[in-house]
């Protein structure tokens, strides 16, 4: 399962914060100041990053999804997103988690509700009734993970998600605002600080005119109601594939 997450990480560029594999469990504190440090995390340059990824795979509570951590301790959807929230405040990042667990619907059924932030589940069910347990090929934690990370950094990939039969199924949902998102564009001070790096002072003001230029919105309405179409077909049309926009897609059977 490890080789299969740093292939997806190393395929994608993605930066690696660390990884903690326990077979004993890790306590909700040392959980939490984990996520604090890796949602703190912003590029070199300074900004935050446009996408936040967390991969989970191990015990789980059935009912809530909840992850079962060491002393009996657990960790709640709606802790890890106060956290988000917190350290997110004031910025435009997304966070996204790919859970392979037994029971991961809950928080992707829970994360449909969620609005004013950007975030969005992958997680898989592994069905026992369609498999015979004599024929040893009952699905594993690991099993959606291979398939996925398989599906995500092979363009000739095979999987074929909507299969009839599957043992091993996937599914995602977003937040209600996740069709809003748009990844990190340089704003007006930006472009002026780097033309005045770049080019004479006689050419400042061509970087106003276009400032001012682009700030107009003539088409404000137009661009109200494409928002408000695209959160409604998200929500009631998900497609079975989802892309990012950063090369990882997000896929339900």
């Amino acid at each position: 399962m490890l080789n299969n997450v740093q292939r997806l990480f190393s395929h994608h560029m993605i930066q690696t914060f660390g990884c903690d594999y326990s077979t004993s469990g890790i306590t909700l504190e040392a959980l939490q100041t984990k996520l604090r440090d890796f949602l703190e995390r912003r590029t070199a340059d300074g900004p935050r990053h446009d996408t936040y990824l967390i991969f989970y795979s191990g015990h789980t509570h059935k009912g809530t999804g909840a992850w079962a951590l060491a002393g009996g301790e657990s960790l709640h959807l709606a802790q890890l997103l106060e956290l988000w929230k917190e350290k997110n405040a004031g910025h435009c990042s997304r966070l996204i988690l790919v859970l392979d667990t037994e029971n991961s619907l809950p928080w992707v059924k829970e994360v449909r509700r969620v609005d004013g932030i950007y975030i969005a589940v992958q997680g898989a069910e592994l069905s026992t009734t369609r498999v015979d347990p004599e024929a040893g090929d009952i699905p594993l934690l690991g099993d959606f993970t291979s398939e996925w990370v398989e599906f995500n950094c092979n363009p000739d990939s095979d999987t074929q998600w909507s299969e009839k039969g599957r043992t091993v199924t996937a599914i995602y949902s977003v937040s209600k605002r996740w069709s809003d998102y748009t990844l990190h564009l340089p704003t007006g001070s930006d472009v002026a600080k780097h033309w005045k790096t770049h080019f004479p002072k006689a050419t400042y003001p061509m970087v106003h005119l276009s400032n001012w230029c682009c700030g107009l919105n003539l088409f404000w309405l137009c661009s109200v109601c494409l928002r408000c179409f695209r959160r409604c077909k998200l929500a009631w049309f998900p497609p079975a594939v989802l892309d990012t926009g950063q090369g990882i897609k997000l896929v339900h059977s």
